[in-house]
């Protein structure tokens, strides 16, 4: 089991909220506007783009840490862990199952989640491996961090866990893992209403009902 981060295990209501603070943006403007230009074939950036003529992520990440260096700006931290992870992952261990994260995220993501002890056997971060989804190098090192944890695992024996078909469902599935598709996030509901959808091996609400269908699933 490989789970990614964002909208898998945590949900980035409150940074975007922050992002909208920072920008004077009402939240429901910020979200609403990012969320069109989503369904509309665009991605986050050109979301804030539209509110925020010029914005680059580079330059105002740095220009915020400087301003702010100890706050919590774009970061994530425990009370922004989804409810179900916890619970769920202790049902899938009880299951003999591997648990593993892999995920676009910066060095500092890291940390922080090895500090959640999430009972994990494996934290892989793009920035870290210097390659994100959906490059096949990304599997690639999903596979090996996968195989130093239970050796001798194959491909078609992971499960990669993600909300986007475009980065996770589509590449995993290239490099001949299983995946699943959690709805959540506004990247999960507009890619679970998707045809790429239909390329996952299943769709979910949440990480409980994966349990119940990895548990059904090995049973046949």
């Amino acid at each position: 089991m490989v789970f990614d981060v964002g909208e898998t295990l945590i949900d980035e209501t409150r940074i975007f909220g922050r992002w909208a603070d920072r920008f004077g943006i009402p939240h429901m403007a910020f979200f609403g506007t990012i969320g069109g230009v989503l369904a509309t074939g665009g991605t986050i950036t050109d979301g804030i783009r539209a509110l925020v003529p010029g914005f680059d992520l580079a330059t105002e990440s740095a220009r915020w840490r400087a301003e702010d260096p100890d706050g919590p700006r774009e970061h994530f931290g425990e009370a922004d862990l989804y409810a179900d992870v916890r619970p769920a992952f202790a049902t899938m261990r009880a299951q003999g199952l591997t648990l593993i994260i892999a995920g676009n995220q910066p060095s500092l993501a890291g940390a922080t989640l090895k500090a959640m002890n999430l009972g994990v056997e494996g934290i892989g971060i793009s920035d870290d491996w210097g390659v994100s989804k959906p490059d096949p190098a990304f599997f690639e090192q999903t596979l090996a961090l996968t195989e130093a944890a239970r050796p001798g695992v194959s491909p078609d024996e992971i499960l990669y866990v993600g909300d986007r078909t475009d980065n996770d469902v589509l590449p995993a599935r290239a490099a001949g893992m299983r995946t699943a598709l959690l709805r959540r996030g506004v990247h999960g509901y507009l890619h679970a209403a998707g045809p790429d959808a239909q390329q996952a091996d299943v769709v979910v609400d949440d990480l409980h009902q994966l349990a119940d269908w990895i548990a059904d699933h090995n049973l046949r």
